[in-house]
C-alpha cells in the first residue's frame, strides 16, 4: 500500500516538476501569461512584477514536485501540495466558467489547454493526491540520501533559472520558433511612414535585432547593437531592427545613423515571441528562421559572422535544434535520475 502511495506521490511529482521546468526555462513567456492572470482577476497593478513573480512561482513548483519525487518532508509537503492543489482548482473553476480568452500556461508555450483540459488535469492530480496522503498519519520516512538528491536537484534548478534569465529557452516552442516559415506565420513590421515592410524578412539572408523595450536599453547597449548591425551588413546580410517606439520617438532619440537606416516598428507582444532578449538576434534565410541569439550571446566578431554566411542556413538550423534538444533532455533527465535513483 505504502509502495502505491508514493508511485502516486512520484507522478504528482513529475507533473509538477516538468511544469515548472518549462516555466523556468522560459521567463519572459512565464511574465506574459502571469500578466494575463493578473488582468483576468482585476489585479493589473501588480503587472511590473509579473515576470519575477512567475520566475519566482515556477521555481517554487519545479521545488514542490522534486520534493513529491524525492519522498522528503512528506507530512509538509502533503500539506503544501494539498492547498496548492485546492487553489490550482478553484481557480480553474472560475476560468471553466469565465472562459476568457487566454491560455492556462500550465506547461509553458509547450502544451497548451483550454480551461476544460486545465480543470480535468488539475481533478486528476487531487485525485492522486488523496490516494497519496490519505490518511496524512501514515506517510512513512525517507532514506537520509533523498534530502541529498532533493538539494542536488534544488541547486540545480536555481542555477537553470539564472541560466534562463540571462539567455533565451533552451527550447523554443512559440510561433516564431526556429524552422518556422514566415509566409505561414507572418511576422509583421511597418516602416516610418507607417507602411507595412513585411516582405523584407522574406528574401535573403536578414538578421533581425528586436527591442520590445528600447527605452531601457543603455547608451553601450545601443552601440553594441549598432556595432552588430554594421558587421551583419558588411558581411552580406539584410539588418532590420525592429522596435515598439513610434517613429517621432525613434527620431527624437538620435539614434545611431546604422540602426536609424535600418529601424522598423512592431507590436510588444509579436517582438516578444519572435526573441525573449530585449535587443535579440533572429537570423532568417529566404523567410524561415532559422536562429536566435540573446544580447548577451549574439555574433560579435567577422569570423562568426562570415562562417555563418558560408554555411548552409539548414545545416545551422538542424545543429543548433540537436544542441539544444539534448541539453534540454540531458538536464531533464540528469534531475529525474538523481531524484530516483540516487
Amino acid at each position: 500500500m505504502n509502495g502505491f502511495k508514493r508511485i502516486c506521490a512520484v507522478i504528482m511529482g513529475m507533473v509538477l516538476l516538468v511544469a515548472g521546468i518549462l516555466k523556468l526555462m522560459d521567463p519572459v513567456g512565464s511574465g506574459l501569461v502571469m500578466e494575463e492572470y493578473f488582468k483576468f482577476l482585476h489585479i493589473g497593478f501588480l503587472r511590473p512584477a509579473a515576470r519575477i513573480l512567475a520566475s519566482v512561482f515556477a521555481l517554487f513548483e519545479s521545488l514542490l514536485g522534486a520534493a513529491l519525487i524525492a519522498g522528503v518532508w512528506r507530512k509538509v509537503i502533503a500539506l503544501v501540495s494539498g492547498g496548492l492543489l485546492i487553489f490550482f482548482t478553484l481557480l480553474t473553476i472560475v476560468l471553466y466558467i469565465a472562459q476568457p480568452a487566454m491560455d492556462c500556461g500550465c506547461f509553458g508555450e509547450a502544451v497548451h489547454l483550454n480551461h476544460a483540459q486545465t480543470l480535468l488535469k488539475n481533478l486528476i492530480l487531487d485525485a492522486l493526491w488523496c490516494l497519496a496522503f490519505i490518511p496524512i498519519g501514515k506517510l512513512g520516512l525517507p532514506q537520509r540520501i533523498k534530502y541529498v538528491s532533493f538539494s542536488l536537484a534544488a541547486i540545480s534548478l536555481v542555477l537553470f533559472l539564472l541560466f534562463s534569465a540571462l539567455s533565451i529557452p533552451l527550447r523554443d516552442y512559440t510561433t516564431f520558433k526556429p524552422g518556422t516559415e514566415l509566409d505561414e506565420t507572418p511576422l509583421s513590421f511597418y516602416d516610418a511612414n507607417y507602411e507595412y515592410a513585411d516582405s523584407l524578412a522574406m528574401e535573403g539572408d536578414v538578421m533581425v535585432i528586436s527591442a520590445y523595450d528600447a527605452d531601457k536599453l543603455e547608451k553601450e547597449d545601443t552601440e553594441r547593437i549598432a556595432a552588430f548591425a554594421e558587421q551583419a551588413s558588411a558581411n552580406g546580410f539584410t539588418v532590420l531592427y525592429l522596435v515598439v517606439s513610434t517613429p517621432d520617438e525613434i527620431a527624437e532619440k538620435g539614434l545611431n545613423p546604422m540602426l536609424l537606416t535600418s529601424t522598423y516598428f512592431g507590436d510588444r507582444k509579436e517582438l516578444m515571441t519572435l526573441n525573449r532578449s530585449n535587443g535579440g538576434v533572429t537570423y532568417i534565410s529566404d523567410g524561415q528562421i532559422i536562429r536566435k541569439w540573446s544580447f548577451r550571446s549574439m555574433p560579435n566578431d567577422n569570423v562568426e559572422l562570415t562562417t555563418l554566411k558560408s554555411k548552409d542556413p539548414m545545416d545551422v538550423l538542424l545543429a543548433r535544434q540537436n544542441r539544444t534538444r539534448a541539453l534540454f533532455q540531458g538536464f531533464t533527465l540528469y534531475l529525474f535520475a538523481v531524484l530516483l535513483l540516487l
